[in-house]
């Protein structure tokens, strides 16, 4: 049997090129093949909710009654007083808890209606919250403010310097505006 024929015979008599690019060209092949049944496995049947069966009944649940809107002396009633020190030793195992904390404002930013607010607590320098607000204020740098609010966890900043600061931020429903040493 010194005649080769078949698939191998063929296979032996191609240049070394040429089977290098069969072998791509099946490599190819086979990865479109893998991504195609990928894409079957990942994507969404379309028989899921199609009922034609006029076996098939349906409910309707009835809506559910909105809860009464919280006034605001209800909303600051809520929120519990708290050390300072006690926030800001784990402040996201405080996340969603609503505080009230009282303190001067060091830094404010408004912008397109919202506002930004660095406070330290109790005028204590160092004591500092970081307060979000949707929402303007009459407070100015050195106002005396009182915020109600849900603690967010913690947040990082970069100061000027370039350092990174780690504080409790609060996201304030309602800030009231005290005195100013302007």
């Amino acid at each position: 049997m010194s005649d080769k024929g078949g698939i191998k015979g063929t296979w032996d008599k191609q240049s070394s090129g040429a089977k290098a690019a069969i072998i791509i060209v099946g490599l190819c092949c086979i990865g479109v093949l893998l991504i195609i049944a990928m894409a079957g496995m990942f994507s969404p049947d379309k028989t899921g909710n199609d009922y034609t069966s006029s076996n098939v009944s349906t409910t309707t649940e009835p809506e559910p009654t909105p809860a009464p809107e919280e006034s605001e002396s209800q909303y600051k009633a809520s929120c519990k007083t708290m050390s300072f020190k006690e926030l800001d030793k784990n402040p996201d195992g405080h996340a969603g808890e609503r505080v009230k904390f009282t303190g001067r404002v060091v830094q404010i930013m408004e912008s397109t209606g919202s506002t930004d607010i660095r406070m330290d607590v109790n005028d204590n320098f160092g004591d500092t919250v970081y307060v979000v607000y949707d929402g303007t204020t009459t407070a100015v740098e050195d106002s005396m403010i009182t915020i109600y609010g849900e603690v967010v966890g913690s947040y990082t900043y970069e100061s000027q310097a370039g350092w990174q600061i780690t504080v409790p931020m609060i996201r304030a429903k309602y800030i009231e505006v005290g005195s100013s040493n302007s």
